[in-house]
């Protein structure tokens, strides 16, 4: 196995970018997959062939192959330690998880129905509001999808209120889990290189990967 990036008693955990790659886009992919599943453990794994073949569904030398490029991808990594899902109820989490989402501190997330599951920097009114109109942003993408990402060939499925120097005051960034919508709202610059992001849609995937809202 030492031709592999993973080896023997390293555990298998997804990286920020792993996280939102996974997020990003309801389309079925074998990299986007096989994040989803680790994502359902409360546990990263100890890596081994076993787990390789288990998240990939192929053979010994193509699971392992596969975790390779996953890793050369920058989407998971080997940790010398396990790490653990926190075990704190989401609505509770969400504020402390979303201020770290955001340079000033000020962060949203809203299910697809325009409602808002947890805050922080905003009043109560206007993350109502700015829940309710994430709703209409991505009924407007849904309509949409195939100029913007087909004839166009824009990836990404963001929206924002930029500036006239071209910065975003204010983003909408979709999360997909599974079959569920959920839009993370950020004032300012995002902060999605961090584990505090990771963090966050992990326990997305705990609760609501396997459930439709």
């Amino acid at each position: 196995m030492s031709e592999y990036i993973l080896s023997d008693n390293l555990y298998l955990s997804v990286t920020p970018g792993g996280a939102f790659y996974a997020t990003q886009d309801d389309k079925l992919e074998p990299g986007r997959s096989f994040i989803q599943q680790l994502l359902k453990e409360p546990e990263t794994p100890l890596f081994d062939v076993d787990v390789a073949r288990k998240f990939t569904g192929l053979d010994k030398k193509r699971s392992l192959e596969f975790v390779h490029w996953l890793q050369e991808a920058g989407l998971i990594s080997g940790q010398e330690a396990p790490e653990v899902a926190s075990v704190e109820v989401l609505e509770q989490s969400l504020p402390r998880l979303l201020r770290s989402l955001s340079d000033g501190g000020k962060a949203v997330l809203a299910e697809s129905q325009g409602l808002y599951l947890g805050s922080a920097g905003f009043p109560h009114e206007a993350a109502e509001e700015l829940a309710a109109l994430s709703a209409n942003l991505a009924s407007v993408y849904s309509r949409h999808k195939e100029l913007l990402s087909g004839n166009l060939g824009y990836s990404q499925r963001a929206w924002g209120l930029v500036g006239a120097s071209g910065n975003s005051e204010v983003g909408f960034w979709p999360i997909y889990i599974e079959q569920n919508h959920f839009t993370l709202i950020i004032e300012g610059v995002p902060q999605f290189n961090q584990p505090t992001f990771r963090d966050l849609v992990w326990a997305l995937e705990i609760r609501y990967g396997k459930t439709s809202l």
